[in-house]
């Protein structure tokens, strides 16, 4: 006979997946350490012809490279698990799809304030995180016109800290009925703002 599935609780759970988008910055890195790596080899090769004693530490160097290639390349995949349980949102970071590491776990009801990371009209920023002392990052990208803010009270660190994540339309729709009266009004107000600024832009 089948599980039965409790359909309660599959209201009170969902689960979102983020990718992490590619920096500028890691892609020069890779760009760099290939260079690096094929320089090594050329100087490995060019040794080895000429001064048989200096191969041993060529060898030496293009291992020491490699393995840093393939350390920067392991860790360049990232995503971000957003898990809702019964007003609850657990975020976790994945590395290449292996090692987890918890960012935060907060209760929604707990939330102080919700907002989107930039102002779509002007793309300025609608919050300054250099007043948080605690920052947790969870975004795709911190650029993307749909990056949100919330300040929580983060239960692993048992301390205020605001987070910065890219829910999906359905992550915002579980976590709105915990929302306290006055977030309620202002997530609605965004979303009617955001549709507005979809209509003008179509």
């Amino acid at each position: 006979m089948g599980k039965l599935i409790d359909v309660s609780m599959m209201d009170n759970y969902y689960e979102q997946i983020v990718v992490k988008k590619m920096s500028s910055k890691k892609k020069i890195m890779i760009v760099l350490g290939f260079i690096l790596l094929i320089a090594v080899i050329a100087v490995s090769v060019l040794l080895s012809a000429a001064m048989p004693l200096l191969t041993v530490l060529a060898l030496a160097a293009f291992i020491g490279l490699g393995y840093m290639i393939f350390y920067v390349f392991s860790n360049l995949k990232v995503e971000y698990e957003y898990t809702f349980v019964g007003g609850e949102i657990r975020v976790e970071r994945i590395k290449n799809q292996l090692r987890r590491k918890k960012v935060c776990c907060f209760d929604v009801k707990a939330v102080d304030d919700i907002g989107k990371y930039n102002n779509p009209e002007n793309g300025q920023r609608n919050v300054d995180i250099s007043k948080h002392e605690l920052v947790l990052r969870a975004e795709r990208d911190d650029l993307d016109p749909d990056t949100y803010y919330v300040i929580i009270h983060d239960k692993i660190r048992h301390k205020p800290a605001i987070l910065i994540f890219n829910p999906d339309q359905t992550t915002l729709e579980k976590l709105r009925p915990f929302l306290s009266i006055e977030l309620k009004k202002k997530y609605i107000k965004l979303q009617n703002e955001e549709k507005l600024l979809n209509k003008s832009t179509d």
